[in-house]
């Protein structure tokens, strides 16, 4: 016989048999036929204490040796072994709260702990009273410990189901919003990190088009535009002929940074002077025209824009014409002007106006780039009396 004690009152005898044999009443009953982990948990602290070794029932030896745990597993983080116990009070309290079982030895855990303790049946302690069973103190093993800092107490089923339902809503919850912040976080960081720059933007229509990119430079280095004649603006310069292929320096520069620009991007780059091509070439794709004075495709699709490029015959002026207010002259050079020394250091001022502009053309039906602008050229560099350089 185990020597047990009800409240240190007088001791019961109470058997290892009598025990055993409520747990297979309680482990075949259906309340825990359904659960594993409940039987396996009952039966584990069950025979721990009929063997005196109720000293080790702890919650990480539960975990290992119940629930196949590594042993330096975190509890802190892993519940199985607490979730385990509520759900196990609770099979209990459904099983004993039935009628037909008020009358068997009654087991629970000990409050604050995964120990066992067990209760006289209730007809041996009040005669069949059948409310008593619920005051009726239970007997437990003498072990002498403390129980660790947790509180198991059984619950209602309804109240024990609630409570689980609405911890995992919380979590899912609390889920869903970190995953949502994270997400949120991720594409700011990757926005702000990529974020298109104004270069970027404006070549965007550009790099977009498929196929090659054709590139026309202005090939006429020398010698003032005219006006033109005819149904033109008469503001409008125009190109004569010239057998000369030289390209201007700033032009060359230019041409190897949009170059640049444009195969950094994966696009082919097609390069012409601007005399060998046709309009029809111009339909094919994505045109850049570089230079303005000196290229006659930038004078024509510039025409119709607000900014255009212009000559003041009567004032010997090139400049940048600003169609909502055309008299004025704020950009522009005289060409009839001293060069000389221009943007020394006892020299005049360089003065230099360049015109960039991005449209989809209605005549081509692509995207058209012009890029050119008017500097003065010293004369030692320009080899003729040209007042322009593109």
């Amino acid at each position: 016989m185990m020597d047990l004690e009800v409240e240190d009152r007088v001791a019961v005898g109470l058997t290892p048999e009598m025990i055993r044999a409520q747990l297979d009443l309680l482990v075949r009953d259906e309340v825990f036929r359904s659960s594993r982990r409940s039987v396996a948990f009952l039966r584990y602290v069950v025979e721990q204490t009929l063997k005196g070794s109720a000293s080790q029932i702890k919650e990480r030896t539960i975990g290992v040796e119940v629930f196949s745990r590594e042993p330096t597993y975190d509890t802190n983080l892993d519940h199985i072994v607490r979730t385990a116990a509520t759900e196990l009070c609770k099979r209990l309290a459904i099983y004993y709260g039935d009628e037909k079982h008020r009358s068997e030895l009654k087991m629970g855990l000990i409050p604050g702990s995964y120990i066992p303790r067990f209760g006289v049946p209730e007809h041996s302690a009040n005669g069949g009273d059948a409310h008593a069973a619920a005051a009726e103190p239970l007997i437990h093993s003498k072990t002498g410990i403390e129980p660790p800092e947790v509180t198991l107490e059984p619950q209602p089923e309804t109240a024990v189901e609630a409570q689980i339902s609405r911890h995992r809503r919380v979590r899912a919850l609390w889920l869903g919003l970190c995953s949502a912040a994270l997400l949120a976080a991720a594409g700011v960081g990757y926005g702000w990190f990529h974020r298109p720059t104004a270069q970027d933007l404006f070549w965007k229509p550009v790099f977009d088009t498929p196929g090659p990119v054709l590139l026309a430079i202005g090939d006429v280095p020398n010698g003032p535009p005219t006006p033109a004649q005819g149904d033109v603006d008469f503001s409008t310069p125009i190109l004569g002929p010239n057998p000369s292929h030289a390209v201007p320096f700033a032009d060359a520069v230019t041409m190897a940074r949009v170059v640049g620009t444009l195969e950094s991007a994966g696009k082919t780059v097609v390069i012409r002077n601007e005399n060998s091509r046709t309009f029809s070439d111009l339909r094919e794709g994505p045109v850049v025209l570089i230079g303005a004075f000196n290229n006659q495709w930038s004078l024509r699709l510039t025409r119709q824009l607000r900014y255009s490029l212009a000559l003041d015959a009567d004032k010997h002026l090139i400049y940048i014409k600003d169609s909502k207010n055309p008299s004025s002259r704020s950009w522009s050079w005289a060409t009839n002007q001293s060069r000389e020394n221009v943007g020394q250091v006892h020299g005049p001022a360089l003065q230099d106006y360049a015109l960039i502009s991005r449209i989809r053309n209605s005549e081509t039906g692509h995207v058209v780039v012009v890029i050119g602008g008017c500097i003065p050229t010293e004369p030692s560099r320009r080899g003729s009396s040209s007042p322009i350089r593109d």
